[in-house]
């Protein structure tokens, strides 16, 4: 991948088109907290619509210091912050400070199974025409920006957050300062991006030797934020770091242009000048840069993501998934490649070019992950396929079929260790997008449930020799309804934990202003040994005027 992408954080993958940004001056007092954005400059104005329906400015927060988090549903380490993000929230939240969530990729559907899920008190909004990503130039999630009382922006951090880098954002923005990152790790990165380490002058071999140097330095940098753990006190500020490599990289592009005579020289300055302008904001430059290289080496996998990822910008759509297909072809059994062109071939509307991708993937995933001794990673490939999928099949409009990719997605997940990463992070997602699925299809009057293993703490009242699911019912915010559990044999019982309370058979509640209600779903047996294999059991919910009903998930 291109020198500038980072694994660990996650790229936007929806089509953002950015406006141009100012390039980062040769010497600054304050670095650019990203290209257009400078700590200590007032905060780019917003007005938002949140999950309920409700609008929110930047402007009628003045006077409280406002920490936004830009996220998504599909993204990992975002997931990963969510229960940390929870906690500042209820460590530093206030009458003067305000907390929000920004999704500019995802419905206000899904968000809300999501805050629901997850018990999200703070503000939720979608940046539905990702005006918010352009005017605060969004490229990785998670993103955290802290605005002080005053309005000013003194924050910008990108990656998983912790209550211990909250609280210290909140205190310098109240203090009216920026924040300044500092940790073991970022004196590393700082010194390995020191620009006396690298003198770009000298003869063609000196300063092609330099930028080598260069290159490799900006790839340790990419593994040490890779590896970078908050958590341990070791953080990474993104921001300032991607400033330091991009000044370095002019430096660089002004030393090789007078000396790029040969093929490799070519190749080497055309990959720099696009990386310099795609961070700068400029992605026509950036395509028309990335073609170049791959015009003098067409298997050239950094021309194509770069191509890919500038196109997708400019919403040049028929470039984006050429770039994609030829990625793809050089790496035939690469299912994150076939997952990624069925991406952006969905993003542009190319369902047929995204269904073939899709089934390719999902055919490749599934070659290892029912191999004899698959690994769990194989197994985590083939659900993230299918959840990738569904979601191509809902933005495609076609429910039914979303819906049977994120049983599968759930299915397959079933199979990984409970102690797996991603074990709880897919369960819950598949579960939350086929509840947006119900949000969306449903009316206004109707009631909707669904089932997935429970992921969660443990409620007042649960025994560790059940069967727990989570159960998810949808419906018009306010209404009383009743759920029924049926059909078990003699001897098993079923129980419904809500609002810390634990009542068999049935249960009586109310949905919130949400819509959505999670309930903890135990089956309990007469013996614990019974739970080998739980039966089917059918529950039913009723509103006083429709009924809906589902059967459990079977659990190993």
């Amino acid at each position: 991948m291109r020198s500038d992408l980072k694994t660990k954080l996650t790229r936007i993958a929806s089509v953002l088109a950015f406006g141009l940004a100012a390039a980062l001056p040769a010497a600054a007092a304050e670095p650019a907290a990203a290209p257009g954005l400078v700590l200590g400059d007032p905060a780019p104005a917003f007005d938002l619509p949140t999950i309920d329906g409700r609008h929110v400015t930047l402007e009628s927060l003045r006077g409280k210091t406002v920490v936004i988090n830009v996220w998504a549903t599909w993204c990992p380490p975002c997931q990963e912050e969510t229960a940390n993000l929870i906690k500042a929230y209820d460590q530093n939240a206030g009458s003067d400070v305000v907390f929000m969530g920004v999704d500019s990729t995802e419905t206000a559907p899904l968000v809300k199974a999501f805050a629901a899920a997850k018990n999200i008190k703070f503000l939720e909004t979608v940046d539905t025409h990702q005006t918010f990503a352009k005017a605060y130039h969004v490229k990785y999630f998670p993103t955290t920006y802290v605005i002080g009382p005053d309005g000013v922006l003194r924050m910008v951090y990108i990656d998983v957050l912790t209550p211990k880098l909250v609280t210290q954002f909140i205190a310098d923005a109240r203090a009216g300062r920026n924040s300044h990152l500092s940790s073991p790790l970022q004196e590393k990165v700082d010194a390995l991006l020191a620009p006396g380490k690298y003198a770009f002058t000298a003869d063609a071999a000196h300063v092609t030797a330099a930028t080598e140097r260069f290159q490799k330095a900006v790839a340790q940098v990419n593994d040490m934020i890779d590896n970078s753990d908050p958590v341990a006190g070791n953080p990474i500020d993104v921001p300032r770091t991607e400033a330091e490599e991009n000044l370095l990289r002019t430096r660089a592009i002004a030393a090789m242009k007078p000396i790029a005579t040969t093929r490799a020289r070519k190749i080497t300055l055309d990959l720099l000048e696009g990386d310099a302008s795609e961070y700068e904001g400029r992605h026509a430059d950036a395509l028309h840069a990335y073609t170049a290289a791959h015009t003098l080496d067409p298997k050239n996998e950094d021309a194509l993501s770069g191509m890919s990822f500038a196109a997708a910008r400019l919403k040049d759509y028929p470039v984006e998934i050429r770039a994609d297909e030829e990625l793809a072809a050089l790496e035939p059994k690469s299912v994150a490649a076939f997952v990624d062109l069925g991406v952006q071939s969905g993003s542009a509307k190319q369902f047929a070019v995204s269904r073939r991708a899709f089934d390719r993937a999902v055919a490749l995933a599934a070659v290892n992950a029912d191999a004899p001794r698959a690994k769990a990673r194989d197994i985590r490939m083939l659900a993230w396929a299918h959840l990738y999928y569904g979601r191509m099949e809902a933005k495609a409009g076609d429910i039914p079929a979303a819906r049977r990719q994120f049983a599968d997605a759930t299915r397959i997940t079933l199979r990984l260790p409970k102690t797996d990463p991603r074990y709880t992070i897919y369960l819950e997602q598949a579960q939350e997008e086929t509840v947006a699925l119900d949000i969306r299809s449903m009316s206004r009057a109707s009631t909707a449930l669904s089932f997935a293993p429970w992921t969660g703490p443990q409620l007042p009242g649960s025994s560790p020799d059940t069967a727990k699911y989570r159960l998810v019912v949808t419906g018009k915010p306010g209404q009383s309804i009743h759920l029924h559990a049926l059909g078990l044999p003699k001897g098993w019982i079923a129980s419904f934990c809500t609002d810390r309370i634990c009542a068999p058979l049935q249960v009586a509640t109310t949905l919130p202003d949400s819509g959505v209600k999670v309930i903890e779903f135990q089956v309990v047996p007469p013996e614990p040994k019974l739970l080998r294999k739980v039966p089917s059991v059918r529950v039913t919910v009723t509103d006083g005027k429709s009924t809906a009903s589902a059967r459990t998930l079977a659990l190993r």
